[in-house]
């Protein structure tokens, strides 16, 4: 398998290690962190792995100016924002949410580029491709529209690429993997994961946790991502949206929105295991591989979590830890 073009904006391979005290003994599994918060580019976790090839089909595409999408403390946002600086590429972010009184996290990141951000109401966001697209015809030169959360085709190959080097480094350690956890709220890293596997005839269970909408409505999403990757890469895949898995349960008052549970979850990680998790993406997936542990719910007994980072996005909710 041969990747497409790509920059190398992520620090690759992010390291594998043991979970240390966070997890109760007894369930009977055998835990990993995979450290994608650690993929460079001032602690880009996931996104900057699906920018990678994004970004690099904007540049062959002539495109000096990036729109994109997200939450008003979205890390993909940013991360998108700082790549794009570093092409001298200009960005525009269309934001969910009102202007903040007080610049915090993510969003102050997005300030000292001086990006273009445009706020919409959460209404007006259900409309976001078309909010994109109105915004593309209104800026002059060439512009290059990225998906909320980079999750597209192209996207795709950035966790494709992340699934060989958890191969890789199974090899090295010699330690075989029975599952992957992780959190999911675009759909994209899902995508990719899922792909590499059927790419590579491997086993290994592909499992997220939604941190918003439904299991449907992701099980829906990631079809649309992979047919659409095999539709423009050409690859021959034998498989159906019954592969698709998907834990739902722990969106809680929904996307970014944490309560008293996920703040304890959040410190208890912190001082369990010396690492921070984020509130938007991590906690709810941390929560979820606690009860699926506790059921004994997941397939195999190695269970390999992906810390998907986002630590920026904690910052604005140090009311909560009070």
């Amino acid at each position: 398998m041969r990747l497409p073009d790509h920059f190398d904006f992520s620090m690759k391979p992010t390291p594998i290690m043991g979970f240390k005290r966070y997890f109760k003994k007894g369930h009977g599994y055998k835990l990993w962190i995979k450290r994608d918060d650690l993929t460079g580019l001032e602690l880009s976790g996931n996104k900057v792995r699906k920018l990678d090839f994004l970004l690099k089909d904007a540049q062959k595409s002539s495109c000096r100016q990036i729109i994109t999408c997200g939450g008003l403390q979205s890390n993909h946002c940013r991360t998108t924002a700082f790549c794009a600086a570093q092409l001298g590429m200009k960005t525009t972010l269309v934001l969910r949410g009102e202007k903040p009184s007080m610049p915090e996290g993510n969003y102050f990141l997005n300030s000292l580029l001086n990006a273009n951000i445009r706020f919409v109401s959460p209404d007006e966001y259900n409309n976001v491709e078309s909010i994109m697209q109105q915004t593309a015809r209104q800026t002059s030169g060439s512009v290059y529209i990225i998906p909320e959360g980079g999750s597209n085709e192209t996207g795709a190959w950035g966790y494709i690429n992340c699934f060989l080097e958890i191969l890789e480094q199974s090899k090295k350690m010699n330690q075989k993997f029975d599952t992957i956890v992780f959190a999911t709220g675009s759909g994209g890293t899902h995508a990719g994961l899922l792909l590499g596997k059927l790419l590579t005839s491997s086993d290994i269970n592909i499992v997220s946790v939604n941190v918003c909408n439904d299991a449907a409505f992701f099980v829906n999403k990631i079809d649309w991502i992979i047919k659409r990757f095999i539709e423009r890469y050409g690859y021959n895949l034998n498989w159906n949206k019954n592969e698709i898995k998907i834990v739902d349960g722990f969106v809680g008052g929904g996307y970014g929105v944490i309560a008293q549970r996920e703040a304890d979850a959040i410190s208890r990680f912190a001082q369990s295991e010396g690492l921070i998790i984020d509130p938007v993406y991590g906690v709810k997936a941390l929560l979820a591989l606690e009860e699926e542990l506790q059921n004994k719910t997941l397939p195999g007994k190695n269970i390999l979590f992906i810390h998907t980072g986002g630590i920026f996005g904690l910052f604005p909710y140090w009311l909560y830890f009070n």
